[in-house]
């Protein structure tokens, strides 16, 4: 996303605002100054639909209305904030641009408009409604091109040429073919297609936690979170690198971008652990691993799991539950690499007279944690819908930081929350419409059934061979796109054969999920390890290879809660308890065994031993193997405990 949409995180509270509060807006191109306007009235358009403002007002927006407007506003304001080229210029709008954005309103405003119609009555669309379907997919294709790359625009376009010629393809493939007037009433009239069931999630649900996400960085929660990490863990040994790895959680998780994650917080963390003996190429790679995990973390998880529970047909409270204990094995694993880092190079923690202390960091930015647990309460326990959920917690927060001058929702901040929520659903309500024709055509043609089951006869019968392709496959096409963009092509494409095999369905999405945002970390891409090199002065591959390596638990839990449903809380809480130290501690041998160094230095043996051990527990092996696999990963981390006690008191070590 184009970097002139503003964080007013990074603007100090205390900073006096010298000029007028849009005086930053006012100094923009005129592409940009539209944009900010489109946005605005956009996100106040979701402030009034989340608090029923219109219904109070006796006026009903159509479910099929409510999905246009939002990809009408979020398409023109794709097309007028990101350059046709990466990198090019915004001082101007070009034509192209400007008859683009203008199209696609003037398309979702006719659909607007006749709503209440379209819903009981459509059909084979005429030569008015193809030519504004028509410029919409051209202006639909170019922002998500802009946003996600060309494989989805690919995709789309090819699922629907499929559609309408799928009478002439063999096989599995074939079925009986539409008009291209009939397509278009499907995909363009319907309350299918552009207007399914993809967009209704992304657009009635994802919003709102979008947008608290945006207030809690306007009011100053970013640093509220990395001063609560320093406290907590800054005095331990490598204290900059563990204060690193929280505070990425915290932001990332209710950030949803890697990139703006790394490049934000980075920017203070790995100066920290460089100072702190870190190198360049470490620094960087715990940053990247640690930014990267925030889309695993409850409770944003770059809004995935808004799709993840309208696909299952279940809770979203269900969703973070399942996520929490993965995300709990990825980072305990992250910290303990870290830990192992930090004693191989001697980093010590920071002196304690230089840290804030806990109470204080609590006493002075406790109005963050009210929000939070009226979420919790309001989801987990009345069970209420995500909507309903979201706005009182979006009361409780605006309430709380009224209650500090240095955080209150200013106008200036409010003008960057309205900003800032439009930015953060740039990306997802244009691909969620394009995906639409993708499962539309996959649909009703039956293909998507087909496709599962020539995939399942594929890989025989082998659930992990079927696994296997299906990761390769979420880790290439992750390499091109955003991992929700990642997530919604896999799982319309491959979760049902994979379901079908007998896996536990919430495991085949997590799995997708975790394996379309690895790119993140792996070369050759490894965006989120370039992002950070270029702040740690470090060599870019070798920081990617680094992150490779401290990010192995992204690898290996997905493997897990597939082998082990009861890591994601399918089952009793005794088994999901000893799955999860046995995932834990296969993780450390593994990690211990790349290493090298668990404790200390360890010998040819022990490593052999540790990942044989490690890579054993997520192998589906019968229990009474898979316990004597724990006992000897046990007995290895006891050997080396004692031998660490034996060399300390030899003064060895």
């Amino acid at each position: 996303m184009t970097d002139t949409f503003r964080n007013s995180a990074n603007t100090s509270p205390q900073e006096p605002e010298r000029q007028a509060p849009d005086a930053h807006v006012r100094k923009r191109p005129l592409r940009l100054r539209l944009a900010f306007i489109l946005g605005a009235v956009w996100t106040l358009y979701i402030i009034l639909v989340l608090f029923k403002v219109f219904f109070l007002f006796g006026t009903v927006i159509y479910p099929l209305a409510h999905r246009a407007i939002c990809a009408g506003a979020l398409v023109s304001l794709a097309l007028l904030t990101l350059p046709r080229r990466k990198g090019g210029s915004l001082a101007r709008l070009p034509w192209y641009d400007a008859v683009m954005a203008l199209w696609a309103l003037a398309a979702c405003g006719y659909v607007v408009w006749n709503a209440d119609t379209l819903i009981y009555e459509w059909g084979d669309a005429n030569w008015w409604q193809m030519i504004l379907a028509g410029g919409f997919t051209v202006a639909l294709m170019e922002a998500v091109r802009r946003t996600s790359g060309l494989a989805p625009v690919i995709l789309s376009l090819g699922a629907f040429f499929y559609f309408v010629y799928s009478d002439l393809f063999p096989g599995f493939l074939m079925s009986t073919g539409f008009t291209y007037a009939g397509a278009t009433g499907w995909m363009f009239l319907s309350g299918e297609g552009y207007w399914g069931g993809i967009i209704a999630v992304a657009a009635s649900t994802v919003p709102g936690f979008i947008l608290f996400g945006c207030i809690l960085q306007a009011t100053g929660a970013s640093n509220f979170f990395s001063d609560l990490a320093r406290a907590c863990l800054g005095a331990y040994r490598g204290g900059p690198a563990k204060t690193a790895v929280l505070s990425s959680m915290f932001f990332g998780s209710l950030s949803g971008s890697v990139a703006a994650n790394v490049a934000t917080t980075g920017q203070i963390t790995i100066p920290m652990m460089k100072k702190n003996g870190f190198s360049s190429e470490l620094a960087g790679a715990v940053e990247a691993v640690a930014s990267t995990g925030g889309m695993f973390t409850p409770p944003i998880m770059g809004a995935t799991a808004f799709l993840v529970a309208d696909f299952l047909s279940v809770s979203y409270w269900t969703v973070c539950a399942a996520a929490f204990l993965p995300a709990v094995l990825y980072y305990g694993t992250l910290l303990t690499q870290v830990d192992i880092e930090a004693l191989r190079v001697g980093a010590s923690g920071e002196p304690r007279e230089n840290l804030p202390r806990v109470r204080d960091v609590l006493r002075e930015g406790w109005y963050y944690i009210p929000p939070f647990a009226v979420l919790v309460v309001c989801m987990g326990v009345l069970k209420w819908s995500a909507e309903s959920s979201i706005v009182y917690t979006l009361l409780a927060l605006v309430l709380c930081t009224a209650l500090s001058p240095g955080t209150r929702l200013t106008y200036r901040r409010f003008l960057d929350v309205l900003e800032g929520t439009a930015k953060g659903m740039v990306m997802v309500i244009p691909l969620c419409a394009a995906i639409g024709i993708l499962v539309g055509a996959m649909t009703v043609t039956g293909a998507g059934q087909n496709l599962s089951n020539e995939l399942g006869e594929l890989a025989g019968g082998n659930i992990y061979l079927l696994l296997a392709m299906s990761g390769l496959a979420s880790f290439v096409l992750g390499m091109g796109m955003s991992s929700i963009a990642c997530y919604l092509l896999t799982v319309t494409m491959l979760a049902p054969a994979i379901v079908g095999s007998g896996v536990e369905p919430i495991a085949v999405h997590m799995f997708l999920f975790y394996y379309g945002a690895l790119s993140f970390i792996t070369p050759p891409v490894a965006i989120a390890a370039f992002v950070a090199s270029g702040i740690s002065g470090g060599d870019p591959s070798r920081t990617g290879a680094l992150a490779l390596r401290m990010g192995i638990a992204g690898f290996l839990v997905p493997w897990a809660f597939v082998v082990y449903p009861a890591l994601l809380f399918v089952g009793p809480l005794w088994e999901t308890a000893l799955v999860f130290a046995a995932s834990f501690a296969g993780l450390i041998a593994i990690s211990g065994g790349t290493m090298g160094y668990l404790l200390i230095p360890l010998r040819q043996w022990e490593r052999a031993a540790l990942l044989a051990g490690g890579a054993g527990i997520f192998i589906p092996l019968p229990d009474t193997i898979q316990y004597s696999v724990l006992a000897v990963i046990l007995a290895v981390m006891g050997l080396l405990f004692l031998r660490m006690r034996h060399a300390a008191a030899r003064g060895t070590v």
